[in-house]
């Protein structure tokens, strides 16, 4: 008896819970926090999205996502979840910006010469994370009088980030 009393609630409880309205008062649908702005050529890990019926964890299905981490720029990924004839979408932003200065180190090359010897500039080597070309500025002059000097190398890349860095050249007398 007590059996066949809990499966008739049991079918009029599933029986009454089917009939009822969908309402939106008990959809939660939420972004999982993440890192939504990456570097340029930085890969994205799609931190993803819940969504919740009550207690009943939905299906999330990402429907797009557009994120390419090799050019600069907005982005969006976006969810879909449904329950019964409610079909909601959530869209993520991500942001793909060069953050990362270029990199730059001094060539070798003789960086101590005699008074009357010609200096000649080794230079450097630069190199960029956006794969574009930099700008490289010399800043400063090796005179022929004794002494220490400095020349700056200023290294731009595309995004307008810089870099700098000092070479010191000696110039020497003869004794």
């Amino acid at each position: 008896m007590k059996k066949g009393l809990f499966f008739i609630l049991m079918i009029l409880i599933i029986t009454l819970s089917s009939c009822t309205e969908v309402s939106l008062d008990y959809l939660d649908f939420e972004l999982n926090p993440g890192i939504d702005t990456i570097d340029l050529g930085e890969t994205h890990i799609d931190a993803g999205a819940t969504a919740y019926y009550g207690l009943k964890e939905l299906v999330v299905t990402v429907i797009s996502n557009q994120v390419d981490s090799t050019e600069e720029g907005v982005y969006e990924i976006i969810y879909q979840t449904s329950h019964r004839d409610l079909v909601l979408t959530l869209v993520r932003k991500v942001t793909v910006k060069d953050q990362t200065p270029p990199v730059v180190t001094l060539n070798s090359g003789v960086d101590t010469v005699m008074v009357g010897e010609e200096w000649h500039d080794a230079g450097v080597m630069a190199s960029d994370n956006s794969g574009g070309e930099v700008l490289i500025e010399v800043i400063g002059d090796v005179l022929d009088d004794a002494g220490r000097y400095e020349v700056m190398y200023r290294v731009t890349d595309p995004s307008g980030l810089q870099t700098t860095i000092t070479r010191i050249v000696y110039v020497i007398e003869r004794e």
